[in-house]
């Protein structure tokens, strides 16, 4: 059961911390989650006076709290005011992470479940995942952007049908790769289009699936992306929605593998668009990713249906949401409309994560609502978390002026950029600063 946030849970938090042993990382991940929880759910009108705190009023400066917490029992004792309550509460999350970098947390384990079972805490609701390198808290920011210096607290379920994937880069340990992330010099993600694709949808008036591509010579076109992927020393490859059948996936793959011995592959990952996929009775909208060799990591699969010309996508939607750890980020991938879906706000807005990369597709070139709704999703992220945003749209029809898809490339203000920029040509090169 959470927290119902301070200073009203005080006491349910109290009795969750209560058992709890500092000695310990496992039960030290555990106080993390609960006590940012906690502070999380505070309502926003005392909440927004975190932003006032300073990096010198949340410091343990003479590690009172920290032998507290060694020592036992760990406690909120709460303050006068519920402002004083919300200072104490947000003292002792940062004392929380500071025992807790006392320990060591290596894992040796490539494989999702692993990560997943080290990572998560007791009751099963968040992951604690530990930062390679810390923030700097900024004075004068919301709780969000600045709650932990040294780690995440990441739910492990969204809105209570999502599962929360864990992947991580087999790059992670890789020092050029660290060293080309760590610099100051902007990293490059390639985005791939298909001047004058055309969608053929499955006949009749119905639920549609995407039976072919038509318009232009794929084989020649992704080697011609994958070159200038080289060539721009992209940290990762984007190609979107619907825009990749098996074979072109296959081609990629077994480039990427050719290369997969050269001193310094730069490729990180690649997000190989996605296709209408067979699974058993069903279709799925599946796009893989695979990293820089041409192994696959994981693969998203599309939950949200768009729609063409009135008929809507025939797929059984997916049920999870993948993360990919890197040393130094986390990144969230969606498809489309899954980014998009605004009946509700969308699950991604309560990841606090680095890098949101979206695979895209929209009916045609002159039509913004697909590209104003990512950019509204990514502004969310960005508020609240400083998320970057890469938006790769495909369209499904061929324009008349040679445009030939649109982007988000990472936009400081996505709100304020929200047209993007059109893309004319297959393929376009977006720098990222280093967060």
């Amino acid at each position: 059961m959470s927290a119902k946030g301070l200073p009203g849970g005080l006491d349910e938090l109290n009795r969750r911390l209560a058992g709890l042993d500092g000695s310990r990382l496992s039960d030290l991940s555990d106080g993390i989650a609960y006590v940012y929880e906690a502070i999380a759910s505070t309502p926003a009108a005392l909440l927004q006076d975190f932003d006032a705190f300073t990096e010198n009023h949340l410091d343990d400066h003479e590690g009172r709290l920290a032998a507290q917490i060694a020592r036992g029992p760990i406690r909120l004792a709460g303050g006068p005011t519920p402002v004083d309550t919300l200072l104490e509460a947000a003292r002792l999350l940062r004392a929380l992470e500071q025992v807790a970098l006392q320990f060591d947390r290596a894992i040796e384990s490539d494989r999702g479940p692993d990560l997943e079972d080290a990572l998560r805490v007791s009751d099963g609701r968040h992951y604690v995942i530990r930062r390679t390198r810390s923030i700097i808290g900024l004075n004068g920011k919301p709780f969000l952007k600045r709650a932990l210096l040294h780690h995440r607290v990441i739910p492990t379920r969204l809105k209570e049908h999502f599962l929360v994937r864990l992947h991580r880069s087999p790059r992670i340990a890789d020092a050029s790769a660290a060293a080309r992330r760590a610099g100051n010099e902007a990293r490059q993600f390639g985005a791939a289009f298909f001047p004058a694709l055309r969608a053929n949808l499955s006949p009749g008036s119905g639920d549609f699936v995407v039976e072919s591509l038509e318009g232009f010579d794929a084989e020649t076109m992704i080697k011609a992306q994958l070159e200038a992927a080289r060539k721009d020393r992209c940290s990762a490859i984007v190609w979107a929605e619907l825009t990749m059948p098996s074979g072109s996936v296959a081609q990629v793959r077994e480039a990427l593998a050719a290369c997969a011995l050269d001193e310094d592959p730069s490729c990180d990952f690649v997000v190989v668009g996605s296709w209408h996929e067979r699974d058993g009775d069903l279709v799925r909208n599946i796009s893989p990713v695979l990293d820089g060799g041409g192994q696959k990591l994981f693969d998203i699969v599309k939950w949200a249906k768009f729609k063409i010309g009135g008929r809507i996508e025939g797929i059984a939607p997916g049920d999870e949401i993948p993360i990919l750890i890197n040393d130094d980020e986390l990144i969230v991938m969606a498809i489309c409309r899954d980014f998009l879906q605004d009946t509700e706000e969308p699950p991604y807005c309560a990841l606090d994560v680095d890098l949101a990369i979206v695979p895209s597709m929209s009916p045609a070139i002159d039509d913004p609502k697909t590209i104003w709704s990512h950019a509204a999703t990514a502004q969310t992220m960005r508020i609240r978390f400083g998320t970057r945003t890469l938006v790769v749209i495909q369209p499904a029809m061929p324009s008349d002026n040679g445009a030939t898809g649109q982007l988000l490339p990472f936009p400081l203000d996505p709100q304020k950029d929200r047209d993007g920029i059109i893309v004319s040509g297959s393929w376009h090169s977006c720098p990222l600063e280093n967060l």
